[in-house]
């Protein structure tokens, strides 16, 4: 819903960052949502960029639930406080997943941010708390892929549901970072 981003991932198939210009008013996105009702959508995942860096991010959270959709997100999970996270319950989101690309020290490299992976933790217990279901997405690198067992312990420790491991797609950043 918008390429705002608060990360500076490597492998960034959008190079998100800056929102574009011409992104969907909320209107626009209101039409949008009613019409994917009206095809009989069951589920709208909300992404980015980062989803929660739009100002009427939980208004289009709202709006899909009244439509009668399930709204889930996928999320960076970098910033997220608790008031954010309690919001996002009560506009009906009962699904993120959070992005994790490995251990500490790669993920950290890879999403441009020195405490991204603790963030990620913090995020993923707040959900937890809140009786929201927690996933994990992880982009394997040549680096990270021998430490996937450690890596799934951890998140197992952690609570989580669901683990969706992804090749990187050679476009945007990574097609500039194939390491």
């Amino acid at each position: 819903i918008t390429l705002k981003c608060n990360l500076a991932c490597s492998h960034c198939g959008s190079r998100a960052g800056d929102k574009r210009n011409d992104e969907l008013s909320t209107s626009e996105a209101f039409d949008l949502i009613e019409q994917m009702a009206d095809l009989g959508i069951k589920e709208v995942t909300l992404i980015g960029g980062e989803a929660y860096l739009r100002p009427d991010w939980l208004m289009i959270a709202s709006e899909i639930k009244r439509q009668g959709m399930k709204v889930t997100m996928t999320t960076g999970g970098y910033g997220i406080s608790r008031g954010t996270a309690k919001r996002m319950a009560q506009a009906g989101i009962s699904a993120v997943s959070v992005s994790i690309d490995g251990l500490e020290q790669e993920h950290n490299a890879i999403r441009g941010k020195p405490d991204s992976w603790s963030q990620c933790f913090k995020t993923l217990s707040q959900f937890n708390d809140l009786g929201i279901h927690t996933g994990v997405n992880t982009t394997i690198t040549r680096k990270s892929a021998k430490n996937l067992p450690l890596l799934y312990d951890k998140l197992i420790a952690v609570g989580v549901k669901n683990w969706r491991i992804q090749l990187a797609v050679p476009m945007g950043n990574a097609a500039d970072n194939n390491e």
